[in-house]
This record gives structure tokens, C-alpha cells and sequence, in this order.
């Protein structure tokens, strides 16, 4: 026992004695460490250290973070992808702006946005809809500190802006063009898919031979696939200009075909050289039966919106095409047979799909006013007061 106590206290002396040593050698090592690291800072500061701020006060917090955002990056805006916004209720934007949004830009038809949108962080293109007030457009542009402008919105049809196609490059030489001097991008008019568009533009582009238009937006409305790409490449033959579609819609009354409609579309859009931009009609609630909004009634997104806006919603091309009739003009990269794929808007691609049905659906466009088939019989518009401003889309 006297044995066991001698030794324990022998040993423990010994560690002591050791760990003393220890701890000086390791104080002296520090101290020299410190001072190395604390005159190389001084000499020459690393470029590398100033990215880590937001890492304080631990200085290995930096690679977790950036081990992090590699892991979960925050999706990238779609440059084209834009939303026509009628919708009636402030909050709605909320959604166009989340985090998993790819929604770029936004218009809403009208010259200057209300706060809620100004203050979105979403890119706002303004619209000089008509002629009224135009006279102080260049002010009311500069002021919002704008680069793109849209200007007359369906000057053919007599119940949207209904412009005299020479009266209307009247004012565009007189009021629009100017603003180029302050390297703005000039939209064109938007006129209807209907008969009287095409010759519309026509007139106009005749009687506008020195007006700068930057793009030309196009609206379109219709049955089928093939209809739209016939259209979206006749217009881009004849007026040679890059496109805009500040409006499209399939108006079919079956839920499965406007959204694999706007899911096959907008792939392609996006894949479109001569189209820049694009935005869906619309981000809005139900409105008289409608299947094309993208927000449900509680102004939420529903599936379709949920495909437009949302990038954290796969999109899978999962059944087989039904048959159409809607024949586009090239080949490659579309469904020559005018068909639609099944969209899964959710994450698990075992789930059901969205809308079940599969119907097929010819690719004739709406004739005459392309809005006419759109709001039923008789070509009834749908007015809508947009934010207290009296515009009609």
C-alpha cells in the first residue's frame, strides 16, 4: 500500500513537471505563431480574408457557408420568363418574388407601378397603353429611371387602345422615338392574333419607316401548339424583329391541356433565339371561368403556377403524347403533331400527375380577335380595373 502511494506520487510529480514544460513550450510556439501570422496581415493583407465578414467571429466558418450555398444555391432568374400581372390583390406579388421564383420582370399594362410592385424587386417594364397622356411620357419614364418601354397595347381592336395606325407613328415620332437619346429599348405596338393585326403592323411599320423599334411584342391566344409556333414564326418572317409575347394563353377549358400547352411553350420559348422575353396571361385569380391564372382563388399558386414561377417544381414529360392536328413550322425541338406532355408539379415524380386527363386538342388559333373565343360568345373582354388606373387587358 506505502509502495502504491510512493509511486502514485512519484508519477504524478513527474506528469506535472512534464505538462509545465508542455504548456511553456506551447505558449512560446503560440506567441511566435501569433506574431508571424500578425506581421505577415500587416504586410501584405490576403485578398482572400475580406469575403469571410459574414463568417465572424469564427474564421472557419466561412467554408461551412460557402459549403452550404453550394450545396442549396438560390435558383437563378429566367431572364425571359415575365409575368402579365392583373392580378387584384396586393399580396399576390409575394409569391411572384419568393425565394424559389424564377419570374424576372413584370407589367401590368400600365405607366407607373404601384408601390407594392415598385417595391417587389422585380424588374418593372412600363406601358404607354394608349394615346392619353402622352404628352408627359419622357418625364414620367425618366423619373422611374426605366430602360424598356412597352407602348400600344391592341391598337387594332376597338376595345383595347384602338389606334389609327398612321395617327399612332404620328406619336411615336413625335413622343416615343426621342427617348432613344436616353439609350431606352422601344417595344413596339402589341396588336391582337386576329385578323386585323398583322395588316395593323403592316400599316404602321409602313408609316413608321423611321421609327426605332427595338422588339416587337406579340399576344396570341388559342387551341393548340401548332397554331402558336405558326404565328410566333410568321410574325418574326415578315417583321423581322425580336419578339416579345407579352401575351399567350391555350383556351382550352380542360385544366391537363393549358398547362402541358404552357409547359411545352415556354421550353421552347426559352430555347428561341429571336424571342427575348415572354410572360404567360396570366398572374391573376379565376376570372369568369378561366383555366389559363396562376393563382388559385385564395391567390395562391396554383399548378400551373406553380410550374411557371416556381423552380423548386419539376417539370417531366412523362406519358405519351396525345394526338393533335396543330402542325408547327420547323420540326426540330417541337411535337410535329401538335401534342402535349404530362406536367408533375412537385418534387416527387412518383406522384400523381397534376391534371390526369389527356386530351388532345387541335392547333387552329381563335378567329378574329384572339380574345374573342377566350372570354366566350359574342367576343366579350375581360375588364378589369388595373389597380384604380381604368386600363382594360
Amino acid at each position: 500500500m506505502h509502495f502504491r502511494l510512493s509511486f502514485v506520487s512519484s508519477f504524478t510529480a513527474l506528469v506535472l513537471s512534464a505538462a509545465a514544460h508542455s504548456s511553456s513550450s506551447l505558449v512560446s510556439t503560440t506567441a511566435a505563431a501569433s506574431k508571424t501570422i500578425a506581421s505577415s496581415t500587416t504586410a501584405a493583407p490576403s485578398t482572400t480574408a475580406a469575403p469571410s465578414t459574414t463568417a465572424a467571429p469564427s474564421t472557419t466558418a466561412a467554408p461551412s457557408t460557402t459549403a452550404a450555398a453550394a450545396t442549396n444555391p438560390a435558383p437563378s432568374k429566367f431572364p425571359k420568363r415575365g409575368l402579365a400581372f392583373a392580378a387584384d390583390n396586393a399580396t399576390d406579388i409575394l409569391k411572384a418574388n419568393s425565394t424559389a421564383s424564377v419570374a424576372s420582370w413584370i407589367y401590368n399594362w400600365g405607366l407607373v407601378p404601384p408601390n407594392y410592385i415598385a417595391d417587389s424587386g422585380i424588374e418593372y417594364i412600363p406601358m404607354q397603353w394608349g394615346a392619353a397622356d402622352i404628352d408627359t411620357l419622357a418625364v414620367t419614364v425618366k423619373g422611374l429611371g426605366a430602360k424598356t418601354i412597352l407602348t400600344f397595347n391592341e391598337p387594332d381592336f376597338s376595345q383595347q387602345s384602338n389606334m389609327n395606325a398612321t395617327y399612332a407613328a404620328q406619336l411615336w415620332m413625335q413622343f416615343i422615338e426621342p427617348l432613344k437619346q436616353d439609350g431606352i429599348r422601344l417595344g413596339g405596338p402589341a396588336v391582337s392574333s386576329g385578323d386585323t393585326g398583322r395588316p395593323w403592323l403592316q400599316e404602321f411599320m409602313t408609316a413608321c419607316s423611321q421609327c426605332t423599334i427595338d422588339f416587337l411584342p406579340i399576344h396570341w391566344y388559342g387551341d393548340g401548339t401548332g397554331g402558336f409556333y405558326d404565328y410566333l414564326y410568321q410574325i418574326n418572317a415578315q417583321f423581322n424583329k425580336t419578339i416579345w409575347v407579352t401575351e399567350f394563353a391555350e383556351t382550352s377549358s380542360n385544366d391537363s391541356v393549358v398547362l402541358d400547352f404552357m409547359n411545352t411553350t415556354i421550353t421552347a420559348l426559352d430555347g428561341l433565339d429571336f424571342v427575348e422575353r415572354y410572360a404567360w396571361f396570366g398572374y391573376f385569380r379565376p376570372k369568369d371561368g378561366s383555366h389559363y391564372n396562376l393563382l388559385d382563388i385564395n391567390g395562391d399558386l396554383n399548378a400551373a403556377g406553380q410550374v411557371y414561377v416556381d423552380a423548386a417544381k419539376k417539370v417531366v414529360n412523362a406519358l405519351p403524347n396525345p394526338t393533335g392536328t396543330g402542325t408547327p413550322p420547323i420540326g426540330d425541338g417541337f411535337n410535329s403533331a401538335g401534342g402535349y406532355t404530362t406536367v408533375y408539379p412537385a418534387s416527387d415524380t412518383g406522384l400523381t400527375p397534376a391534371f390526369a386527363t389527356q386530351t388532345g386538342n387541335s392547333g387552329s388559333r381563335v378567329g378574329g380577335n384572339g380574345i374573342g373565343k377566350m372570354c366566350g360568345v359574342g367576343g366579350v373582354m375581360l375588364f378589369a380595373a388595373m389597380f384604380g388606373a381604368g386600363l382594360v387587358w
